[in-house]
């Protein structure tokens, strides 16, 4: 059975944000600023973020793989 009580979704509010860190900026400013970082988002960062934490995760906690021991100099 698949366990749907879980969050799986990510929703980032910028204007909030930007309300929250630059709270003398004005709202056409706030505007312009979402439709940058709209228009700059890359959704590849994203995924490579989380191809980098399911590795993390499967090394550490699922012992997939055994790290490796380095040698100490």
């Amino acid at each position: 059975m698949l366990n749907s009580e879980y969050t799986r979704r990510y929703s980032f509010d910028i204007d909030s944000y930007l309300i929250e860190k630059y709270s003398q900026m004005n709202m056409e400013t706030r505007r312009s600023v979402c439709n940058l970082v709209l228009s700059e988002l890359d959704d590849q960062l994203i995924k490579t973020a989380i191809d980098k934490l399911v590795a993390q995760h499967a090394i550490a906690k699922l012992s997939w793989i055994k790290p490796t021991k380095t040698k100490k100099k």
